[in-house]
């Protein structure tokens, strides 16, 4: 198991460390028990983040998803990428406040293209939760830089021009 780091300095509500309101969450890499790389993500909904009385917010369960499917696709392929959105996300269960949850994405296929990733959520008594399935792309520096506001060093440093 290696903890992935995420700098101070980042802004994201689902990831940032410092993010006022932000979830905070946090990743770690490791080999699954069928030997596949893998990016997981424990986290614990709080009584302030429910949707029915009692249940996660159906939107924080697909961020805290998400999230640990971009820090999968970055750290398993070795570069910054990104997605349109969900391919599916098939929720069959809703984590419960005050019970945590592990959200686990792996890469399911590559191509020149980019990658497809697969995560699924479930309980810590092992009952599945949900799936989430994204396309992703590996943009350009030049892409990035078109597209909008300016990223960090950190994130632009491995980024092809």
């Amino acid at each position: 198991m290696t903890l992935l780091p995420n700098p101070a300095e980042s802004p994201c509500f689902g990831c940032g460390p410092g993010h006022a309101r932000g979830l905070r969450l946090g990743f770690e890499r490791v080999r699954a028990d069928d030997g596949v790389e893998e990016v997981r993500c424990t986290y614990m909904p709080r009584a302030d983040e429910c949707g029915w009385p009692g249940f996660l917010h159906i939107g924080l369960h697909f961020l805290v998803m998400y999230e640990a499917s971009y820090w999968g696709a970055w750290e398993l392929s070795g570069k910054v990428a990104v997605t349109k959105g969900p391919a599916t996300f098939d929720q069959q269960r809703v984590p419960r406040v005050g019970k945590p949850f592990v959200a686990r994405a792996r890469i399911a296929d590559r191509d020149d293209a980019g990658l497809r990733m697969t995560c699924v959520s479930e309980g810590l008594d092992g009952k599945h939760l949900a799936r989430l399935d994204t396309p992703w792309t590996h943009p350009s520096r030049a892409q990035v830089e078109k597209s909008g506001p300016p990223l960090p060093g950190y994130l632009l440093e491995d980024m092809a021009p």
